[in-house]
This record gives structure tokens, C-alpha cells and sequence, in this order.
């Protein structure tokens, strides 16, 4: 097909374009390179009308062009309602896994530090972990609420052509390195992701001060 055949089937099909539609050439590897006005997300699912069938002023060429017209646009829509719902949920999330990864690092720092405490601090020093465990915790639930609300965006749009990552890249968050898991992590009775990574590493830090506690005879170690 020309150029000028595929302006002429373009033009006989313009009553039945996209609102978005600007302009079909043909692509540099061959097939065709529609360009569409930015989508937001927020306009209807991209529908062909269904005049185009009945109607006697188009071609079947031109029924064609337009069926893969309206695909191009529904994969874009698709993608720009992704962008947009993850911008939605992942609004305020950076400070919270901010918070959170802070909590963790104090909490392993304290323990850490278990290790050159003195025996006459040892008390005082097992219950700043406690409470850098407490924190730790904590900031690890409200991470994982945060986190299953960006799952749930994730799983909604599982058919976009966007991956996670170009997804986050196309909402401004390219370089986020928040853990997300998968919308079925969230649900049912068992922990989430980052809360049950935090209450294996507490449980594995008490058994170890139990240890410590039996072998040494010293139960100030608990």
C-alpha cells in the first residue's frame, strides 16, 4: 500500500477516527504507526463505533485500518489508566518505606551492637532492641498496607502492555526500590511479605539472646 492509498483509506474513514486519533503512517519495520493526543486514563474504554460495520461509505480496507486503529488505541488507554491508578496508590508511599527501612536498620543496628555491649549495660542494651523490634514491627504493617493497595493496581492491570518497572518509570517512580509483592501476599490469614521478613528476623534474634542466656548460665541475656 502507498502512502497516498493509505491517506485515501484514512480519510474515508475520519468520521469514525478516535477523538484521539492524530495521524496513520507506515512504521519503519513495515505494518502501520498510528499517533493519538496523550491519553489520562480518565476518558471511556476506546470503542469502535458500531456503525463502521453497516456503514456503506467504507471499504473493507478501510473497516480494517480501523479496527487496528482502535486496538492501538486501547492498548494505550490501558497503559495510561495504569500510570495513572499507580500514581494514585502510590501516593505517600515513599516516606512510609522510608520509615520503615529506617526501623529495620535500627533494629539490626541494636542487635548488632549486642555483641561489644558490656556486661554492665547488657540489660539496658536488650531493651533498646525490644523496642527497635517494636518499631521495626510496626513501620513493616504499615508498609504492607501501603504496599497491598500497589499490589491491588498491579493485579488490576496485569493485562497492560507495561511490566512493573516501565509502569513505575511512566508514574515518575523509576527508581524506587520498594518491595511490592503480588496481590494474593495480602490476603487471607498469613502474614504479608515485609511484616513476616521482619518477624523472622526478631524471632532469630530472640532464639540467639536464648542462646546466650542457656550457654552463659546468665539470663539477664533475655
Amino acid at each position: 500500500m502507498t502512502s497516498e492509498q493509505l491517506d485515501e483509506l484514512a480519510n474515508q474513514a475520519k468520521k469514525y477516527h478516535h477523538p484521539h486519533y492524530t495521524g496513520v503512517t507506515h512504521g519503519r519495520f513495515g505494518g502501520l504507526q498510528f499517533t493519538f493526543r496523550e491519553f489520562t486514563g480518565t476518558e471511556a474504554d476506546p470503542a469502535m463505533p458500531d456503525e463502521v460495520w453497516s456503514s456503506t461509505a467504507l471499504s473493507g480496507a478501510a473497516r480494517a485500518l480501523l479496527e487496528t486503529e482502535y486496538q492501538y488505541a486501547r492498548t494505550l488507554h490501558r497503559d495510561a489508566k495504569y500510570t495513572r491508578d499507580l500514581k494514585a496508590a502510590a501516593d505517600g508511599a515513599a516516606p512510609l518505606w522510608t520509615a520503615c527501612t529506617r526501623a529495620r536498620t535500627a533494629m539490626d543496628d541494636a542487635y548488632d551492637a549486642l555483641s561489644t555491649t558490656p556486661d554492665t549495660h547488657w540489660r539496658a542494651a536488650v531493651s533498646k532492641l525490644i523496642f527497635a523490634q517494636d518499631r521495626a514491627a510496626a513501620a513493616a504493617q504499615t508498609w504492607d498496607a501501603k504496599a497491598a493497595t500497589i499490589a491491588a493496581v498491579h493485579e488490576a492491570h496485569v493485562y497492560s502492555d507495561l511490566s512493573r518497572d516501565a509502569a513505575y518509570a511512566r508514574a515518575g517512580l523509576a527508581d524506587v526500590d520498594w518491595h511490592v509483592g503480588y496481590q494474593s501476599d495480602y490476603e487471607g490469614y498469613g502474614t504479608s511479605p515485609v511484616v513476616r521478613r521482619t518477624a523472622v528476623t526478631i524471632a532469630e534474634q530472640r532464639a540467639h539472646l536464648k542462646t546466650i542466656a542457656s550457654l552463659t548460665g546468665d539470663h539477664r541475656a533475655t
